[in-house]
């Protein structure tokens, strides 16, 4: 193989990696909660009175919703959560147990972020269990398409048969100038 060649393969290994990494650094950054909420709701959840706070909403289908739930106003005892993601009417898809944690800023809070494979009507369907006994709230939820593709990112894919083209010329014309000083 030339060195030609091993530089290109290399070149293609590296530019690789850095869309890899970018890939995996904005799936990250998309499931990663905010500052300041996107949308805030508050529910009575039987005598416990909640505050649901969305990090991106109106929510994107496909990908993790961020979330928080807290108590309103400070509780004596603790409180124990179960949160799932339930499809709306009309929607194609299977609840999903979403995944939180205690929310260490926040007394009986936790975040945590709730799938939400497909667009259309979802409810954020929250059990509550504490010292005045269990309660159940859903609050609904917006999923809506993926955003598409920036659009010079489309440019640069289409564009990829005429960069193996002109590659392939590249390596025409060097092989050329190889064969004439051979001779």
């Amino acid at each position: 193989m030339s060195k030609l060649a091993q530089r290109f393969l290399l070149a293609v290994g590296v530019l690789a990696l850095v869309v890899l990494i970018v890939e995996i650094s904005l799936s990250v950054g998309a499931t990663a909660h905010g500052n300041t909420p996107a949308r805030v709701v508050r529910v009575n959840a039987g005598p416990y009175a909640l505050v649901v706070s969305f990090y991106k909403y109106p929510a994107n289908a496909g990908f993790a919703l961020p979330f928080a739930v807290a108590p309103q106003t400070p509780l004596h005892g603790t409180l124990t959560y179960d949160v799932n993601s339930l499809p709306g009417e009309g929607v194609s898809a299977t609840p999903v147990h979403a995944s939180f944690s205690a929310d260490s800023a926040t007394a009986n809070g936790i975040q945590g972020d709730a799938e939400i494979t497909v667009r259309g009507p979802w409810t954020l369907h929250i059990d509550v269990n504490g010292p005045a006994g269990p309660a159940t709230v859903d609050v609904p939820i917006t999923a809506t398409a993926p955003p598409a593709i920036p659009e010079w990112f489309g440019w640069l894919i289409g564009f990829i048969p005429l960069y193996g083209l002109l590659i392939f010329l590249f390596m025409q014309r060097s092989r050329e100038k190889a064969s004439l000083q051979v001779q």
